[in-house]
């Protein structure tokens, strides 16, 4: 009868003294599998973290700056940070990743000097965006606020968590064409102009071609993203000041006094503070928005108002035949189909 399961047979002092070495090897050891460590990546500044900063190891999934990823094969990886607009990203990092223990680093985003980017339509027209920082400040008419209507009511705190771009002009008709090759427009004159009678619809269209492009994705700015970049830090009826006397007005916007009954190229008047071009006049400017009759209601963090839907759109900003319409928080409405040669648009992303 047999006493055990198996049977040890040695032929020489060298392979039993390899035996000896191997069952003093605990069982958990040899069980355990390859060794593994982890890796923590900090994100400085704290605002490129808000406005969405990531990492990732060797192209795996996106973490949130101050995340650990565990399970990490001993020695070599690469991290790599994703692109963010506004920002300029760390580069890859090269990692060597020891067992047993958390490795930390540190990715540095950085602001580029030029506050600007461009994107290149077909043709090498450019389309230039300017940077609009994170913030809050008050939507709407402020109390007894001259010349105001009641759809800019209740005014009420906005919040953008992350910052965005912003078109630098309107739309122009050179812009447009170089898309769509077309021009709709009734003011005809020069393809600098803004393009115009063209319908919240039909803009989709063109939105769609350029996103195309490969350049990154662009959009129609929320009535919120409008007012809050027209303002540009201002309280104010108007960015440069409350102008009670419409004495000003003639340096920064093509209003009913000034515009000969039609638009203008884009970019002759003064800017905001944030280096944008006729946010006053010129033409309305289409919103992605419903319009809703007051901001009761009304989203906070800058998102567009879309539920519930409505008949029309929002507009904004004034035009050639405007006086009220240019003020900051001055609106108007009109049917996502209908077009007018009073109104264009510019885009954000």
């Amino acid at each position: 009868m047999r006493t055990s399961a198996f049977r040890i047979t040695f032929s020489g002092p060298i392979v039993f003294g390899v035996l000896i070495a191997l069952l003093a090897i605990p069982a958990s050891t040899i069980l355990a599998g390859p060794a593994t460590g982890s890796l923590t990546v900090k994100i400085k500044p704290k605002e490129a973290k808000q406005d969405g900063a990531r990492w990732r190891v060797d192209g795996g999934a996106w973490h949130k700056g101050g995340d650990t990823e565990s399970g990490l094969s001993e020695g070599g990886h690469t991290v790599t940070y994703k692109d963010i607009a506004g920002w300029k990203s760390p580069k890859a990092k090269d990692v060597t990743i020891t067992a047993n223990q958390d490795t930390t680093i540190t990715g540095k985003y950085r602001q580029p000097s030029n506050n600007t980017q461009t994107i290149m339509l077909p043709g090498d027209v450019p389309m230039d965006f300017v940077w609009i920082p994170a913030g809050s400040f008050m939507m709407g008419r402020y109390t007894n606020e001259q010349d105001s209507n009641s759809d800019e009511s209740p005014q009420h705190t906005v919040t953008f968590a992350n910052g965005f771009w912003m078109g630098k002009y309107e739309v122009s008709q050179a812009q447009w064409v170089a898309v769509m090759g077309n021009n709709p427009s009734y003011f005809t004159v020069n393809l600098s102009r803004p393009v115009e009678q063209v319908s919240w619809n039909t803009i989709q269209t063109f939105i769609t071609a350029v996103n195309a492009l490969g350049q990154g994705t662009v959009h129609l700015p929320t009535e919120a993203q409008w007012e809050y970049a027209c303002r540009a830090g201002t309280t104010t009826r108007f960015y440069w000041g409350d102008d009670a006397s419409y004495t000003q007005i003639g340096s920064y916007a093509w209003y009913y006094d000034n515009s000969s009954s039609g638009t203008h190229s884009v970019g002759l008047k003064l800017p905001d503070a944030w280096g944008l071009y006729d946010m006053s006049g010129n033409v309305w400017e289409w919103c992605e928005d419903w319009y809703h009759s007051s901001y009761t209601g009304a989203p906070t963090d800058g998102s567009a108002w879309v539920s519930p839907t409505g008949s029309n759109r929002v507009i904004r900003g004034g035009g050639w035949g405007s006086y009220y319409g240019c003020r900051s928080a001055g609106r108007n409405y009109y049917g996502p189909s209908d077009t007018n040669s009073g109104i264009g648009f510019r885009l954000a992303r």
